[in-house]
C-alpha cells in the first residue's frame, strides 16, 4: 500500500460514519415544512434527513435512549409520547404532523391543527426490516416532498449496508444480541427485528433462532445463552450495569461460555424499532467494537 494512502478497512469503516452524519439540519424556511414529530422514531427520521422537527416528546429520554441523529436545542418539549400537549402542537401551527399510528384516536383532533401522516418502518409482516424502513422513508418523503433528502439519505445508507459484507478484520461468529435486565435475565433479540437485518448484512448468524415479539425481542433466563457455547454476547445498553454484574462475577452470568471465554462486547443504547437511523447506529456501534478487538 501507498504510505498515507487509506486502507480498505478505513474506507470501508468511513462509509458507515459518512452515512450517519447527517445534513445540516434546517428549521421552516427555504421550503422546509415545519413538521411535529409524535413519536421518536418520526423524529429521528427527519433529523437524520435534516429536517429538524419543530417538537418532538421527551426529549431528556430521546437524547438518553435514541441519542442519535441529536435534535437541536430549539425543538420544542411536547410531553409524554402517550399524551402530546395538543395545546402546544396547535400553538406552533405546524405544516404536519407525523405519527407511528399509536395516537390513533387523537387523530381527528389533530387533523384539525395540520394534515397527519403516519410513518412506521418497523416492519410486522416478516419482511426484512432495512427494506422495510427505506420503503417507509420513500413514502415519507413522497408524502412531505422531500424527495431530495430522502434520496440523498438513501444513498448513503444504502452504501453503508452495501460495504457491511466486506468489512475486513471483524469476527464473524453467531452472536446473541442480548439487553441485560438483571443477574438472572435479559432480552434477547429476535431474527425478526432490526438488528437481525444488520447481522445478515455483515454476515453474523443470530445465535438466537427463536420467535419473539412482534418488535423483536424476548425476555429470557440468562442459562438459555449457553446453548451456543461458541458464540459472542453483544449486550445494548445499561453498560454500567452489565460493568458492574460482571465485576461481581454473579454466579449465573459468569457461568455463560462467552463471558468465560472473553466474547463479550458492550454497546451503547439503540432504538431496537429506530428504522434506518438506528440500524446505521447499530452497524456502526459494532463494526467499530469488533474491529477494536482485533487490533494489536
Amino acid at each position: 500500500m501507498t504510505p498515507g494512502a487509506p486502507s480498505r478497512r478505513m474506507v470501508l469503516g468511513g462509509l458507515v460514519a459518512t452515512a450517519l452524519t447527517a445534513p445540516v439540519p434546517a428549521f421552516a424556511g427555504a421550503g422546509v415544512p415545519r413538521i411535529v414529530a409524535l413519536d421518536w422514531v418520526s423524529a429521528a427520521s427527519l433529523a437524520a434527513l435534516g429536517v429538524m422537527p419543530v417538537a418532538a416528546p421527551e426529549l431528556p429520554r430521546y437524547a438518553q435512549i435514541v441519542v442519535e441523529p441529536a435534535l437541536a436545542p430549539g425543538v420544542q418539549e411536547l410531553g409524554l409520547r402517550a399524551e402530546p400537549n395538543l395545546e402546544r402542537i396547535a400553538r406552533l401551527r405546524p405544516d404536519a404532523i407525523l405519527t407511528d399510528g399509536e395516537l390513533a384516536p387523537l387523530e381527528a383532533r389533530l387533523n384539525r391543527i395540520a394534515p397527519v401522516h403516519r410513518f412506521q418502518p418497523h416492519a410486522f409482516d416478516g419482511r426484512d426490516q432495512i427494506a422495510a424502513g427505506m420503503a417507509a422513508l420513500d413514502g415519507l418523503g413522497r408524502a412531505l416532498k422531500l424527495e431530495r433528502q430522502v434520496n440523498n439519505y438513501l444513498a448513503r445508507a444504502q452504501t453503508a449496508f452495501d460495504g457491511a459484507a466486506r468489512l475486513p478484520d471483524i469476527d464473524r461468529r453467531p452472536a446473541y444480541v442480548i439487553s441485560l435486565i438483571d443477574g438472572r435475565r435479559c432480552l434477547v433479540f429476535t431474527p425478526n427485528g432490526l438488528f437481525q437485518a444488520v447481522l445478515d448484512r455483515l454476515g453474523i448468524a443470530n445465535a438466537w433462532t427463536g420467535t419473539g415479539s412482534a418488535f423483536g425481542h424476548l425476555t429470557v433466563t440468562l442459562d438459555q445463552l449457553a446453548a451456543r457455547p461458541e458464540a459472542r454476547l453483544i449486550n445494548i445498553g445499561h453498560v454500567p450495569l452489565v460493568r458492574a454484574a460482571l465485576a461481581m462475577r454473579q454466579p449465573v452470568l459468569s457461568s455463560l461460555p462467552a463471558i468465560r471465554a472473553g466474547r463479550v462486547t458492550l454497546l451503547p443504547e439503540v432504538l431496537f424499532y429506530g428504522g434506518i437511523p438506528a440500524a446505521l447506529r447499530f452497524l456502526h456501534l459494532l463494526t467499530d467494537a469488533l474491529r477494536a478487538e482485533h487490533t494489536p
